[in-house]
């Protein structure tokens, strides 16, 4: 999810009042037209086996941007299931399904794995109907499939390893959230959820707007895509789905009773897209394990609205050795060496600058660029949006610890 969904209301209500839908020619049409196919729910018990699907299904319909190769792209959107060291052999088996957010890609989730599989957690991943391919497969999603893939998924993955976890980022941190706390069985072992799409910051009167605008358009705005693994346009339906989502963990929310399940959660209180707030209030009433943890990105310099709570740790988000205003939602997952967020890597510098073109951007001297979250304001220096996180590997020492100490059903 980004920054078009704040602009979702204003620019559905003008397009339908003007008829403005453009005809003007794009770079490449298709990118913006759904593939002739679909990513639907398959068996994912052999997980090879999806895997060969999934990748067929890629090259079949993944329109390739440029300055990277289309095999590249290819290997970057593909799930993956990351293979643990022989030094495990003989340890319970740990694993955990995460799902990644909005018009994003299981690329996402690759720094968290390389970690957990060295301390013997197997990480799975799924791509999501309509992400992966091309921003027109969005026009053909559908919540309930992505249900029922994630269902699949950890279904599989519950059979296959004694101690099974879910989590997500943004939305897959919704779609976990949804099937942790449902009554299907077998229950998952924990909850993990970064920046989860519980509530979004001052959307929610409205997103219900979009199934009307559906009806009239299927972009919400098409912007230029630069990012080989997160699509830039978003549709009217991803809207339409999305709110589906938000009004399950609602119900899945409206129990009485505080889940005992142990849940882990990273946020970020710059987030322009979730509501920290919101978060805050869930964590400490909706869950009530001893052993749940949040982590918390913000600017220490000021002060903490909230009692000061063991299970919560705060953690600078100002980091001006760094150029760091404050963290955003995207660079919660990624560590300062990935390959394509990480610093100096293809993505890093000016992917989505605030207030400025991408021209200027990157003709900012470096020290003159900072980075922040997305802004619609003024920022106090020129900004674009921080794509990695400093601490990521604190963060990934706190989840591996949270994993590897939840107890055999």
């Amino acid at each position: 999810m980004h920054k078009a969904l704040f602009t979702l209301c204003l620019i559905s209500l003008a397009c339908l009042l003007a008829a403005c839908a453009s005809n003007e020619p794009r770079a490449d049409q298709t990118l913006y037209e759904p593939a002739d196919s679909q990513l639907t729910p398959v068996d994912a018990s052999d997980f090879d086996a999806y895997l060969a699907d999934t990748r067929r299904h890629l090259e079949a319909n993944l329109v390739a941007l440029p300055g990277f190769t289309r095999e590249q792209q290819i290997e970057w959107n593909m799930p993956f299931k990351h293979t643990l060291p022989d030094t495990c052999t003989g340890q319970p088996s740990r694993g955990i399904l995460m799902i990644h957010g909005l018009s994003d890609s299981p690329f996402v989730f690759r720094d968290f794995a390389r970690v957990l599989a060295k301390d013997c957690v197997e990480v799975r991943t799924v791509l999501l109907q309509g992400h992966g391919t091309r921003p027109g497969d969005m026009i053909e999603a559908k919540a309930a499939v992505w249900r029922k893939q994630v269902r699949t998924h950890f279904y599989a993955l519950a059979d296959d390893v004694e101690v099974a976890l879910i989590g997500g980022f943004s939305l897959g941190g919704a779609l976990a959230t949804e099937l942790a706390l449902s009554e299907e069985q077998p229950r998952p072992a924990g909850l993990v959820t970064l920046a989860p799409a519980w509530e979004l910051s001052g959307l929610d009167n409205y997103l219900w707007l979009a199934s009307t605008a559906n009806l009239f358009l299927d972009f919400v705005e098409e912007e230029p895509e630069l990012n080989p693994v997160k699509y830039e346009s978003l549709t009217i339906n991803a809207a339409v789905q999305l709110t589906d989502v938000l009004e399950g963990v609602d119900q899945r929310f409206s129990a009485e009773d505080p889940s005992d399940l142990p849940l882990f959660l990273v946020a970020t209180e710059a987030d322009s897209v979730i509501d920290l707030s919101y978060l805050m209030d869930s964590f400490l009433r909706r869950f009530d394990h001893p052993d749940n943890r949040m982590i918390v990105f913000r600017d220490q310099r000021r002060e903490w609205p909230y009692k000061a709570n063991p299970a919560i740790v705060l953690l600078d988000g100002y980091r001006p050795d760094l150029n760091i205003l404050e963290f955003s939602h995207q660079s919660l997952p990624a560590s300062p060496d990935n390959e394509l967020y990480g610093i100096g890597r293809p993505l890093q510098r000016c992917l989505e600058p605030n207030q400025m073109s991408l021209a200027e951007c990157r003709n900012l001297a470096p020290d003159k660029l900072w980075f922040s979250a997305y802004s619609d304001g003024g920022q106090p220096v020129p900004t674009s949006r921080l794509t990695y996180n400093p601490d990521f590997h604190r963060v990934a020492r706190a989840l591996s610890e949270f994993i590897r100490t939840r107890d055999i059903p």
